[in-house]
């Protein structure tokens, strides 16, 4: 295992949803409150950003080459290179207190956003290829890290406030949840789970908001496996990339930090890498 870097000190304010785009051999991730969705190429370094003028939760990637956005108002097509959006639907309804959070797309095809808001009840969204949209799980707080098991039989889930993971039985071809358990809780001092992948042994990387680093999980016992430290106190997303899958890559926050925390977290805000000796799983892709 490497030592972990900062591979671009971004400065954003609340990074977040990142994957790896096996096609292009690139990162993307989003600046959620900074409007942003950020294209990074380990190869060269540079970072190259697309403002969508709104709150951007998540980003995936599409079958047809285009990228697919969690944003404020809705689930947007989005295309990197012109900058054009296309929107999709909106689950939440036209409801200006909430927004669209943490989202990935599944085994099936579907794409599955969660929400977040003021109103304080959000819920899960599964959303088809066509943007038909249907709830399915509601009393949601934050809606965060989602993953489904290697054989894709069980969906992994965070609301972050309940700092539990829970699992569900997962049906490839509904798209249905069912037999909801939890099997992580979270003590106080490790953070609130955030972010979330998977690798290849089927172990959970969580990223701990307020905890300063990213814990690997065993789904099976509930008990951590590793600690990875991170320079930040609000670490927010993990996801695997890189030709072999051995690079986890690290979303970080600078939001609401104080001039001593500024002074005391230089780094925050920044995307790290860490290289480890197992591999993670490609990402899926939104049919739609």
């Amino acid at each position: 295992m490497s030592e972990l870097e900062c591979v671009l000190d971004a400065k954003s304010i609340l990074g977040e949803g990142v994957f790896w785009h096996e096609n292009e051999q690139r990162i993307y991730w989003v600046d959620i409150d900074g409007c942003k969705v950020h294209r990074f190429d380990p190869s060269t370094g540079e970072n190259t950003s697309r403002d969508v003028g709104k709150k951007v939760g998540t980003v995936a990637p599409t079958n047809s080459g285009k990228l697919v956005l969690g944003l404020s108002d809705g689930v947007y097509g989005f295309d990197f290179e012109t900058g054009v959006l296309d929107k999709r639907c909106d689950p939440m309804n036209e409801n200006p207190d909430n927004r669209l959070n943490d989202g990935k797309a599944g085994p099936d095809g579907r794409f599955y956003v969660g929400g977040m808001g003021l109103s304080g009840s959000e819920a899960l969204y599964r959303v088809e290829s066509d943007g038909q949209w249907t709830e399915i799980e509601n009393g949601v707080t934050c809606s965060n890290g989602m993953v489904w098991s290697l054989d894709n039989r069980i969906f992994y889930y965070i609301d972050s406030p309940t700092r539990r993971i829970v699992a569900y039985d997962f049906d490839l071809e509904t798209g249905d949840l069912s037999n909801r358990r939890t099997i992580v809780e979270v003590e106080p001092e490790l953070g609130i789970p955030d972010g979330m992948t998977i690798d290849s042994d089927g172990m959970l990387w969580v990223a701990h908001w307020q905890g300063w680093h990213v814990r690997r999980w065993n789904p099976n016992t509930g008990k951590v496996l590793r600690e990875i430290s991170v320079p930040v106190e609000r670490v927010t997303s993990c996801a695997f990339g890189g030709a072999d899958y051995r690079d986890l890559y690290i979303t970080t926050a600078s939001v609401e930090m104080s001039e001593k925390d500024g002074s005391n977290q230089p780094q925050a805000g920044g995307l790290f890498r860490i290289r480890l000796d197992v591999a993670g799983m490609p990402c899926f892709a939104y049919a739609g």
